[in-house]
């Protein structure tokens, strides 16, 4: 048990960041106030973490393992194409949440650059091969032709995400008034497979 507490504790202090994320902003995420919210001292913080860097680098780890999670669950069953519809519903409801667009935001604000690098690490950087690993298999089984996994990952990137992400970021998209991920998912992998269709001179 004792050794759960600094999980547990950890954890507050991740959720009192994404918390302070989504309602104040990179600003409002102070060493003060994070110990205020997450109930805890100062030193519980330095002792977990080195500094609120550390903190935002690893609740964009926390946020982006949930996703990679997610892909190596949808290994478990279904057909290449079922796999990816399922892998594209997680990507488009994790880059729309509330969670990722607090994150990302923060990044945005970060003029070092340093969370947007974390961010692409611990993001697209490992859930990108495993959709490319799944394109690899639709056409090793015949059902598309893509010779070049980045340009067909790329094109069904932007099929599912178009500009739902960017609108998001700018309050401008509401995905709880929008068509379900699963929905879109479904229709951007249908015109995926349609365009990279063997035999219509998609290369």
């Amino acid at each position: 048990m004792p050794a759960k507490m600094p999980i547990r504790r950890r954890d507050d202090i991740l959720d009192a960041a994404l918390e302070l994320l989504a309602t104040g902003g990179l600003q409002a995420v102070t060493t003060t106030a994070l110990a205020r919210d997450a109930k805890c001292s100062k030193d519980t913080l330095y002792v977990l973490f080195e500094n609120r860097d550390a903190i935002l680098a690893a609740l964009i780890e926390r946020q982006a393992s949930q996703l990679n999670t997610a892909l190596q669950e949808s290994d478990v069953d279904g057909s290449p194409l079922d796999q990816l519809t399922l892998i594209c519903t997680q990507l488009l409801e994790l880059l729309t949440s509330q969670a990722s667009l607090a994150i990302n935001r923060a990044a945005l604000g970060d003029a070092s650059g340093d969370l947007s690098r974390i961010l692409i690490a611990a993001g697209k950087e490992r859930s990108a091969p495993k959709i490319m690993a799944a394109i690899k298999a639709l056409d090793m089984k015949g059902t598309i032709h893509a010779p070049d996994p980045l340009d067909a990952y790329r094109t069904l990137y932007g099929l599912l995400i178009g500009d739902r992400q960017i609108l998001a970021l700018h309050n401008a998209y509401d995905p709880a008034k929008a068509e379900d991920a699963e929905t879109v998912a479904h229709r951007a992998v249908e015109r995926f497979v349609r365009l990279y269709m063997p035999g219509n001179g998609k290369s």
